[in-house]
């Protein structure tokens, strides 16, 4: 008996696929609507991760506010109507179109204010990806990456926009705080798409529309329309997708920080005095003002 527990130890630990997750539906006024995942729902292996909103936005909804200690990130789905308009105190005054990615690398602190402008609907990501320690006081900085620069993966069976990082010989934007890689893919009737995700790196998949499949070395989950699963860092292993009918998927990858944080809202800082020093510089305006 002890030598089957020893076996059966070995095979969990081994394991690379983590649990199917469903997101938990948030909605704020008439509009705003999300699929929300957490952390917390993935037990440590959606990091760098921290939050995932897949949301719906067709009015102003949040009020201009403050990051620090992260990465807010916005990724644009290609069926979005209208634009986005993005403010932050960096100056910056942009309308983010289908198919863009912004990501506003927080750090030491940075407050923005992100809405739809008249008539428009987003569908879109919202993301918060955790900074290392090394980087959470450095300055505030933001890149802004529009769809025509996307390099696409096209093949019989498949679509994938590489938007972040590199995927099958193609590289997309590389000027993230740390490597990361987003994939934002689309399966045929019967198609199937792989990914070699590289040493040390852990991913997190999700399934927008449609239900796929992810194997990992034989070992496989299926993910239906809102539902999502990690694949635990080790050694460098291929991803396979597919999918009976068509479908819509996000591929997020990057080496986990596994670093203490203490979570005020959108703060994550190394500690509570450090959250409390960034409200405080914000209080007095040290982070710029947001354009008019």
């Amino acid at each position: 008996m002890g030598s089957l527990n020893k076996i059966m130890n070995a095979d969990a630990a081994d394991a690379r696929l983590g649990p199917v997750v469903t997101g938990v539906p948030h909605a704020i006024g008439e509009g705003f609507s999300a699929n929300h995942f957490s952390e917390e729902m993935f037990g440590g292996s959606m990091d760098p991760l921290l939050m995932v909103d897949h949301f719906v936005m067709t009015a102003p909804t949040f009020d201009p506010h403050l990051h620090a200690g992260i990465s807010a990130v916005t990724a644009m789905f290609e069926d979005s109507v209208g634009g986005f308009l993005n403010r932050d105190t960096l100056g910056h005054n942009i309308e983010l179109k289908a198919g863009d990615l912004y990501w506003l690398a927080a750090a030491s602190g940075a407050a923005h204010e992100e809405k739809p402008g008249p008539g428009s609907r987003i569908h879109a990501l919202q993301l918060f990806v955790n900074l290392p320690k090394r980087l959470k006081k450095e300055p505030a900085r933001a890149l802004h990456v529009g769809a025509a620069k996307i390099p696409t993966i096209a093949s019989d069976g498949h679509r994938v926009r590489v938007v972040l990082g590199a995927s099958n010989g193609l590289v997309g934007e590389t000027g993230t705080p740390e490597e990361m890689t987003m994939l934002d893919g689309f399966l045929d009737d019967g198609g199937q798409f792989r990914h070699l995700l590289p040493e040390e790196q852990q991913a997190w998949l999700y399934a927008v529309s449609g239900a796929i499949t992810i194997d990992v070395d034989g070992e496989q989950r299926v993910l239906a329309a809102g539902t999502a699963t990690t694949v635990a860092a080790g050694t460098a292993i291929d991803i396979a997708i597919t999918a009976d009918e068509a479908a819509h998927f996000v591929l997020m990858a990057g080496k986990p920080i596994r670093e203490a944080f203490f979570k005020h809202g959108p703060l994550v800082m190394s500690s509570a005095d450090e959250v409390r020093r960034t409200l405080s510089d914000f209080a007095q305006g040290r982070f710029g003002r947001i354009p008019a």
